[in-house]
């Protein structure tokens, strides 16, 4: 749905279909990440999110009752200093009404069939509840999930594996004096975890187990986990609960043609970090102003290429980081374990450290400096550079921005194309509009573009 509300503010027309006959009543996605918040704000749904959100300052990781670390949000660099805690069917309703607002439904149980394209579009071929229709369309994005179907026509591999892990969870009601501001997350001496996160109004419990669950679960497990972990807190009643085991898989190409795959139909992976759903919002942002540029004008198509580019690299480096974090989490080798808890809490202390781990929590890291669309107009400078987040800083629109900034914290101007994803397309030291316009030309292919001056937050 990100797709859709980005293409419908660049007045991008299109179709968004469904399968399902109606939304997720409950869903595994959880933290929405400050960057989220941030990509969201010009489709105007991040103050109505937060407004269903339950605030989390703090992520504390123990082994057992040993503290090893304590990630504080309070000093991000984002407007949004804190893991927004927003059950997946929340942000998706808020998406929804969004949507709706402007005019835009979602075709429910209607099924892409099958496809084929040429080098000017897709025929696309769709079955729904008032029969069977072929529809052209110069492109196809498949946002489809882990089983998608996009995905499956274009008969491309979802390379990965299956961790031996277990997992389930419960939304429910606690009697617990815990602060509803903290993330806890307890490590067991045999490879085993529980966690408890925060919702506005509920608490989930997160239990992971090299050993069998019961099988459905129930609330007696659950209890047993918090027990063992000395968490104190009863349960009440559970709302819901379910199992399910994890996949790490990945596509080795998000593009095929006119066709594109995002989110959960491209990548998929443990839990760990909660990543997931934000990925998919990224994958979103990013396309989308590419797609506009395409469509309405008339830019080379090969400008998406760069979505591949991007978000591959991207997908690549979250499934390598929560592929190591579930070993160094869920281990029950007892040397490793040692080490874990030895090193951990001395690591955290240390501000670089401390600070690059909350800052790649919140997806504020994720930068794009290999980009074709990455140029320094001065290769030396330090700071700010191309592929990097603006802080503070995103167009309304779908086109690129030529700015000569003075950021409150540098004497000097600094010439700058800002993306519509909020990412420096182009930088140079000095008023040097002359590059930015050369940038927009032959990098980005517009033939037309403007330059203004504008006074940003230091980074």
């Amino acid at each position: 749905m990100t797709l859709a509300l980005e293409l419908a503010r660049f007045g991008v027309p299109f179709r968004i279909i469904d399968q399902a006959l109606h939304g997720a009543e409950h869903s595994q996605a959880l933290g929405v990440q400050a960057r989220t918040l941030e990509l969201l704000e010009a489709a105007h749904i991040t103050d109505r999110l937060l407004g269903v959100a339950q605030r989390v300052a703090h992520v504390q990781i123990a082994a057992g009752s040993r503290p090893l670390i304590d990630v504080s949000f309070g000093d991000l660099p984002t407007a949004y200093p804190f893991l927004a805690m927003i059950p997946q069917r929340e942000t998706e309703r808020v998406m929804r009404e969004a949507l709706e607002a402007q005019g835009i439904a979602i075709e429910r149980g209607v099924t892409l069939t099958a496809f084929s394209q040429d080098p000017d579009g897709i025929d696309i071929d769709l079955a729904g509840p008032t029969g069977t229709q072929r529809v052209r369309a110069r492109f196809l994005t498949g946002c489809d999930g882990a089983h998608s179907a996009v995905r499956h026509h274009l008969d491309i591999a979802f390379a990965g594996h299956a961790p031996p892990e277990r997992f389930a969870l419960a939304d429910v009601h606690l009697e617990t004096a815990l602060a509803a501001d903290t993330l806890r997350v307890h490590l067991a001496a045999d490879g085993g975890a529980t966690a408890l996160f925060p919702l506005h109004g509920l608490w989930r419990i997160l239990v992971e187990s090299p050993n069998a669950l019961p099988d459905p679960p129930n609330v007696a497990a659950f209890q047993a986990a918090l027990d063992a972990q000395s968490i104190p807190a009863r349960i009440r009643d559970a709302v819901w609960m379910v199992d399910y085991h994890i996949h790490q898989q990945r596509v080795e190409q998000l593009r095929a043609g006119g066709a594109f795959l995002l989110g959960d139909a491209a990548h998929v992976h443990s839990p760990i970090g909660g990543q997931g759903m934000n990925s998919g919002i990224g994958d979103a942002i990013n396309l989308a102003w590419k797609l506009a540029l395409v469509v309405r004008d008339d830019v080379p198509v090969t400008l998406l290429d760069t979505y591949a580019e991007e978000r591959d690299a991207v997908g690549k480096a979250l499934l390598e980081a929560t592929d190591y974090s579930n070993r160094v989490a869920f281990n029950a080798n007892t040397m490793v374990r040692a080490l874990r808890n030895a090193v951990l809490p001395v690591a955290a202390h240390l501000p670089l450290v401390r600070d690059r781990l909350r800052d790649n929590l919140a997806q504020l890291r994720i930068a794009y400096p290999h980009s074709r669309l990455s140029v320094n107009g001065s290769p030396t400078r330090r700071g700010l550079r191309a592929g990097m987040r603006v802080r503070g800083a995103r167009p309304t629109g779908y086109h690129p921005q030529t700015i000569v900034m003075h950021p409150h914290d540098q004497q000097a101007a600094i010439t700058l194309v800002l993306r519509p994803d909020g990412y420096a397309g182009y930088v140079s030291d000095g008023a040097h509009a002359h590059g930015a316009v050369t940038y927009m030309r032959n990098v980005i292919g517009l033939r037309a573009c403007a330059v203004s001056a504008t006074r940003l937050p230091g980074r």
